[in-house]
C-alpha cells in the first residue's frame, strides 16, 4: 500500500496501461487482418453484437483508443496539478478499495467471458473487445473522479 501513496506511481501505472489499451485499439482500428477475424455480418439474431460488430469492422474503435488517451491526459493533469505530495492514509484507503472492486471483478469476469465464448465461439473477438473497453474506460472514470474529488 506504501506505492499507492506517491502520485507518480500513480501517474505510470495508469500511462503504462492506457497505451496498452489504446495502442490495440488504436492499431488494429481497421486493420485487414483483424477484421477477417471478426464473425461474418448477421451471424446471431441480436442487433446488439451485430451492431457492435459492425462498429469494431468499420474502424471506429480507434475512437475509443482515443477515449482512453484522453481520459488518460486529464487524470495526469490532475494529478500533477492537485497532487504534489503524498497521499494521506484515507485517500490510499479509498484507492486501494477501488483498485480491489475492479481487480476482483476483472477476474470474476473471466468465467464468464470462457462460458459465453464456449456457448458460441462466433463473436468471440467482439466480446473480448467489449469486455476491454468496458473494464478499463471503467477503471479510467472511477480514477478521473478519485482525483477530481480528493
Amino acid at each position: 500500500m506504501s506505492l499507492l501513496k506517491q502520485p507518480i506511481i500513480n501517474i505510470i501505472f495508469i500511462g503504462f496501461m492506457s497505451v496498452i489499451y489504446s495502442f490495440i485499439f488504436i492499431f488494429t482500428a481497421g486493420h485487414m487482418e483483424f477484421v477477417s477475424i471478426l464473425s461474418h455480418r448477421e451471424t446471431l439474431n441480436s442487433s446488439f453484437w451485430n451492431g457492435w460488430s459492425d462498429f469494431l469492422r468499420t474502424g471506429n474503435m480507434r475512437f475509443i483508443g482515443y477515449l482512453i488517451i484522453g481520459l488518460t491526459i486529464a487524470i495526469i493533469v490532475f494529478i500533477l496539478i492537485k497532487k504534489r505530495k503524498k497521499y494521506d492514509e484515507y485517500q490510499v484507503s479509498i484507492l486501494s478499495k477501488s483498485l480491489l472492486v475492479a481487480g476482483t471483478l476483472s477476474i470474476l469476469m473471466i468465467p464468464f467471458m470462457m462460458i459465453l465464448l464456449l456457448s458460441d465461439s462466433n463473436y468471440a473477438v467482439e466480446t473480448i473487445f467489449l469486455f476491454a473497453s468496458v473494464q478499463w474506460i471503467s477503471v479510467l472514470v472511477s480514477y478521473l473522479i478519485y482525483v477530481i474529488k480528493f
